[in-house]
């Protein structure tokens, strides 16, 4: 019933891009935007379709012919085992014009919090075709959280850990103002699968370690807080049937990242970013294997809390959590070297109408699988990578995808759940 009460409010007008990863950024709950830039976000994560489309893509054979303005506001209602129930509220408008696709403008923001003491708030701007073909996006943001996870670094910190998400000894307090904006361009045609963009970060750190934790103990680089500001250009080649709910095809993506006094940061570090995406029809459209592997890795002079994003267009947040491994603990383990897999079926056999709007449901399993690398931690043996697996379920309407995952820790066997808008990838 939850994922429908998503649903149905959106159908009438603009689709929510969820993602809230989670810079997805926080950046994994926001419903018309994901985090992206420079961190993942909050999970609500929702940070989507993924964070990197627009908040709202109509029906081709439906595309606007006249000018107009449209509004939406919609009530955020998300859960998930790293964040707690998230409430709040999000809303866009859109200016319509028949010279432009989707949309010449839309403008979107979200008010948000979490039983588990996070905020995140923001404001962003979406413009398909400002400057010729090329679409710009920008986007402010204020978030916050008094319980942000902090394990130790390497691929087998804290050993001793209860399965306590809030016990004050793995956790920390953060608080980073920032935005970031991003020109994407397709040379060939907005319907070529070539798509360069650059985008450039900011976000000002207020790290707060708790007594006694392993922060406080550790002293890694970057607890002293400060300035990160992130220069980041790449490429990707798109040949998904649909972004949203991909039934075929895949895409290729490479990302790098470069921060450091020329980017106002008070850091300095580069990062790459390789992310594969593969779709198949199994006999159905209905019946479809998908699989994603990502690999991030960071060279340099690293705050601790950058160890734990992932680079790209959609970001993600790992090892841990709902962007990357499902059932492990947000960001249990992170690295300067993170390399992660998943992999669903999904099956999706049912069609009904709700107040006019048609609804397709179904289901999936999943199985998740990731580890990390530091120099100043020790990873363990090269064999120890840490799984979740479960099951899912999923609302689609058109853009809109509402899911619900139930995963296990296979390690541990400590359980999550997720209930955001759209898939992982």
């Amino acid at each position: 019933m939850l994922a429908l009460t998503l649903l149905l409010p959106l159908t009438g007008g603009a689709q929510p891009v969820a993602g809230f990863p989670e810079h997805a950024p926080v950046r994994q709950v926001a419903l018309l935007d994901s985090p992206t830039g420079t961190h993942q976000d909050v999970e609500g994560d929702s940070e989507e379709a993924s964070e990197d489309e627009a908040p709202y893509l109509p029906d081709p054979d439906a595309e606007p012919k006249r000018h107009r303005i449209e509004g939406l506001a919609v009530p955020l209602i998300s859960y998930s085992t790293d964040f707690g129930v998230g409430y709040g509220g999000t809303g866009g408008m859109y200016v319509y014009h028949p010279d432009y696709y989707p949309f010449r403008w839309a403008l979107s923001a979200q008010a948000y919090w979490t039983t588990r003491s996070i905020q995140n708030h923001y404001i962003r701007l979406d413009a398909p075709q400002l400057i010729g073909d090329a679409r710009i996006e920008a986007r402010g943001e204020y978030r916050r959280e008094l319980l942000s996870p902090y394990f130790g670094l390497g691929n087998a910190s804290a050993p001793g850990f209860s399965g306590n998400l809030a016990d004050p000894r793995v956790n920390y307090a953060r608080t980073f103002p920032g935005g970031w904006v991003r020109a994407r361009y397709r040379p060939f045609g907005l319907k070529h699968p070539f798509e360069p963009w650059i985008s450039y970060g900011f976000n000002l750190f207020d790290v707060a370690p708790i007594a006694g934790s392993v922060l406080e103990q550790d002293q890694p680089r970057g607890i002293e807080g400060g300035r990160d500001g992130q220069l980041s250009i790449g490429m990707s080649w798109d040949t998904r049937d649909d972004q949203h709910a991909t039934t075929r095809g895949g895409s290729e993506e490479i990302a790098l990242r470069a921060a450091g006094r020329l980017t106002f940061g008070d850091y300095g570090y580069v990062g790459v970013t390789l992310v594969e995406r593969r779709f198949w029809q199994l006999g159905s459209k209905r019946l479809v294997l998908a699989q994603r592997v990502v690999l991030d890795w960071l060279f340099g002079d690293v705050p601790f809390f950058e160890l734990s994003n992932v680079g790209g267009l959609q970001g993600a947040e790992g090892i841990g959590g709902m962007s990357s491994v499902r059932g492990v603990p947000r960001n249990r383990y992170v690295g300067e070297v993170k390399v992660f897999s998943n992999t669903e079926l999904r099956w999706n056999p049912l069609d009904f109408t709700v107040l006019g709007n048609l609804i397709t449901a179904g289901g999936l399993v999943f199985f998740d699988v990731g580890r990390t690398w530091s120099k100043d931690a020790d990873d363990g043996p090269w064999h120890l990578w840490h799984p979740g697996a479960g099951v899912g379920i999923r609302f689609t309407r058109r853009a809109a995808v509402a899911r619900v995952d139930a995963g296990f820790d296979l390690q541990t066997f400590r359980p999550g759940l997720y209930v955001t808008l759209s898939h992982m990838f």
